[in-house]
């Protein structure tokens, strides 16, 4: 077997702590979901925090980039469908990074989630120039948990390609926009 790049272990080890917190994520379970030995694992990032630090700073850099290609566009149906398909992309493509996401969304864990804050930012500027009013935040937090949950579970059912489209109308729908049929 191969060894994973630095990013299959970052989304391997974002995955781990979207589910279990940094807290209760260990060193040794990153290295096993990798295929390193904790040593192995312990050369590419030298602590936990390190390797914490390295996922939310590549989270971040991933959810940016979503947001600054649609946030010249003004703020309506183009703007929320060409979100939504970058997004849906990242999340076919960085499954762990995505579960981090939601869980800036829908806190699982009990740890301190003050890191995650502004990746949870980022995400509702990719829709919005502002602070969105509660009924927009109800519909772009739904389209982001859609979109979450159906691209994990596309990735686990092996069927990403073919799910695509239809993850991104669902999505696009959560934001209550009319699309032609």
């Amino acid at each position: 077997m191969n060894a994973p790049t630095s990013t299959a272990i970052v989304d391997a080890a974002a995955a781990l702590f979207a589910r279990h917190g940094f807290d209760r994520t260990a060193v040794q379970s990153v290295a096993d979901a990798t295929g390193y030995s904790k040593a192995g694992l312990l050369h590419h990032f030298p602590t936990k925090r390190a390797l914490y630090e390295a996922v939310i700073a590549e989270c971040a850099a991933e959810t940016a980039r979503v947001r600054d290609r649609v946030v010249s566009l003004p703020v309506d149906a183009v703007r929320d469908r060409r979100a939504v398909e970058l997004l849906v992309d990242l999340s076919l493509a960085r499954p762990g990074l995505v579960s981090l996401l939601l869980s800036t969304i829908v806190p699982m864990g009990d740890d301190n989630v003050s890191d995650l804050d502004a990746l949870g930012d980022l995400l509702y500027e990719a829709f919005d120039d502002q602070p969105p009013e509660e009924s927009r935040r109800i519909r772009v937090t739904g389209a982001l948990v859609a979109l979450g949950v159906l691209a994990l579970e596309a990735r686990h059912m092996d069927v990403a390609s073919a799910w695509r489209n239809q993850i991104i109308d669902t999505s696009f729908d959560a934001l209550g926009h009319a699309r032609s049929r």
